[in-house]
């Protein structure tokens, strides 16, 4: 049940954090049978099942769960993560302000699906088909998107890093490419980092929404 209520956590700051920049330092990930996992007990369970069960859902508006809405595929900040999905890994990062952070990771080519909150805005989602992954980014208040290559704040390493900002500049959310954990930082999967420079050159170091 506690994992339960950290998965349930976790996608609300995710839906309400604002990530800073010092947080952009990727760690590695745990894997369970090939596909990475949320987060999983270690080797105290003697054997390597993620134990998680999936979080209950959440609703996005009071009275009931929010409806979808396919119009957001019109939205250039929904085409823009549609490019990305030959990023391959990538690490989210969301920082609330009111003391928690979150780092977690997942593919970009997961797909994307909208859904409206009256009185909220029109949001796009990123998730995996069992939920235990899910990020929420509402697209009114996005207003920009910038393209870096910048050495770690830890260990010098090379990142690569797309943050999505609000009107003011603020960070609403930073998405980077996730090194290869076999290998270590700096080290990435073959095809993130081409892939990530191809829509870096078509965008420049920055593209505005609104």
């Amino acid at each position: 049940q506690k994992m339960t209520n950290f998965l349930s956590v976790s996608v609300a700051l995710l839906f309400l954090g604002n990530p800073v920049d010092a947080f952009l330092a990727p760690t590695p990930l745990q894997y369970t049978n090939g596909k990475m996992a949320a987060v999983c007990l270690k080797s105290s369970l003697g054997k390597s099942d993620c134990v998680l069960r999936r979080s209950p859902t959440l609703r996005m508006a009071a009275g009931g769960p929010a409806a979808t809405d396919s119009s957001f595929l019109n939205h250039p900040l929904a085409a823009l993560l549609a490019e990305c999905k030959d990023f391959g890994l990538v690490r989210f990062i969301s920082v609330n302000p009111s003391g928690s952070v979150l780092e977690t990771a997942a593919r970009m080519d997961l797909g994307l699906k909208g859904f409206t909150v009256p009185g909220k805005g029109q949001y796009v989602t990123i998730a995996s088909e069992d939920k235990l992954f899910e990020c929420h980014v509402n697209l009114d208040r996005v207003h920009a998107a910038t393209f870096s290559q910048e050495p770690a704040k830890m260990g010098g390493h090379p990142l690569h890093v797309m943050r999505l900002k609000a009107a003011d500049g603020a960070i609403v959310l930073s998405c980077l490419l996730q090194y290869d954990p076999a290998r270590g930082p700096g080290q990435y999967f073959p095809g993130s980092v081409e892939a990530f420079e191809a829509v870096m050159r078509r965008h420049g170091p920055e593209a505005r929404f609104q």
